[in-house]
């Protein structure tokens, strides 16, 4: 019998192994699970959302997109709309960056937003800021005649008019001398507040705004530096505001310090101000409620520190249910938003918090009319 090459057997040694991976890789295939595919329908200028059956996360109706989401999961705590940062905005005027300057604290500026209209008010803000020891402040004008007013009062290295293209639309309703953002029911009055605060977002000169509406009356000392400590306890506190009432699930857009050239911040104020031109029927207020509520808040990591309602206290909680003095606190800031026009300034009065010289103030009115009228008959 002849002996078998080695040749040969070398070759069945190989095709045994061979076989025996051919076998192995039709039993895997077979117990291979084949993937869910994704329908074409969620690729939308050139964006993938993909979303399966298995998903952990309800779908949220009530969503303003700009194509059909019957096929999206929405996750939690997402923009109901795509939002864009914008990387910078248009140069600021310098002497608007001026006054910032001269008027900053702790880098940080004190401001309100107020038209002729609201003048009394104003003025009266003014005098108890003084009162509290708090002299830098800056005044955003709405109209040409609040600002002249306040440089016949010598307030102008503390008054700013707010250009033309700061403004979205609208201007002649913002410039118009008759409105008044605290007693006129017209929502798109309040959004300015929105578009001033999203500019001074970007203003490289100070780290932080804080904004007060005229009826948020200041009474003690060192207010401002004791919520710029709260901001800068944790390093991620961006936005400080007041609760609307005592269920803690809505900010009062009255009092706001916000920390400039913060990512969350200005995601807000531009979701806040799409909201705005999307519905301008809601106050600012609502628009920035809502823009909230598209953000995952936690009161130990968050982006936002809500401030308590015995040492910030709106009008209700403060005069009608005394719920400060009842524990015998004596508040930072009262918000006296529960009453309007003659009457919220009778109770102002009946508590020693109106500090206003009327006829100061009517003087001043006559000097400006006079100088309006004179500026009239000389461009006819």
């Amino acid at each position: 019998m002849l002996p078998i090459p080695n040749y040969f057997k070398y070759g069945l040694s190989v095709g045994f192994m061979g076989l025996i991976i051919l076998i192995s890789y039709v039993e895997l295939n077979k117990n291979t699970i084949t993937p869910k595919k994704t329908s074409a329908d969620y690729f939308v200028e050139d964006q993938h959302f993909f979303s399966n059956s298995s998903s952990v996360y309800p779908t949220v109706d009530g969503c303003n997109c700009l194509f059909s989401t019957e096929n999206l999961t929405l996750v939690p705590h997402g923009e109901n709309v795509p939002v864009f940062i914008p990387e910078d905005l248009s140069p600021m005027e310098p002497d608007i960056l001026d006054k910032i300057v001269v008027n900053r604290r702790d880098d940080g500026i004190l401001i309100t937003i107020a038209g002729y209209a609201m003048r009394n008010e104003l003025y009266n803000w003014i005098e108890l800021l003084k009162e509290a020891r708090e002299d830098s402040f800056i005044v955003f004008c709405t109209d040409t005649k609040l600002y002249l007013h306040l440089i016949v009062a010598g307030y102008e290295d503390k008054a700013v008019l707010i250009p033309d293209d700061w403004f979205i639309g609208d201007l002649e309703l913002f410039r118009s001398t008759e409105n008044n953002m605290l007693d006129n029911y017209l929502p798109r009055l309040s959004h300015i507040k929105t578009w001033v605060l999203q500019r001074l977002s970007y203003v490289k000169d100070i780290n932080n705004v804080f904004l007060l509406d005229v009826n948020q009356i200041m009474l003690h000392a060192r207010t401002r530096e004791y919520l710029q400590t709260l901001l800068h306890i944790r390093w991620d506190t961006q936005l400080i505001t007041t609760q609307d009432s005592l269920d803690q699930h809505v900010f009062n857009t009255g009092l706001i310090m916000m920390r400039t050239d913060a990512g969350d911040a200005k995601r807000v104020l531009e979701n806040t101000v799409q909201i705005q031109e999307l519905k301008p029927g809601l106050t600012q207020q609502e628009a920035l409620n809502k823009a909230m509520d598209q953000m995952e808040l936690h009161v130990k990591t968050g982006m936002t520190v809500l401030l308590d309602v015995m040492h910030f206290p709106n009008g209700i909680n403060y005069f009608e249910n005394n719920l400060s003095g009842s524990k015998g606190i004596e508040p930072y800031i009262i918000h006296i938003n529960h009453k309007v026009g003659e009457e919220r300034r009778e109770l102002l009065k009946q508590n020693g918090f109106w500090k206003l010289d009327q006829e100061y103030i009517d003087s001043l009115s006559e000097q400006v009319e006079d100088i309006m009228k004179r500026r009239e008959e000389a461009s006819s």
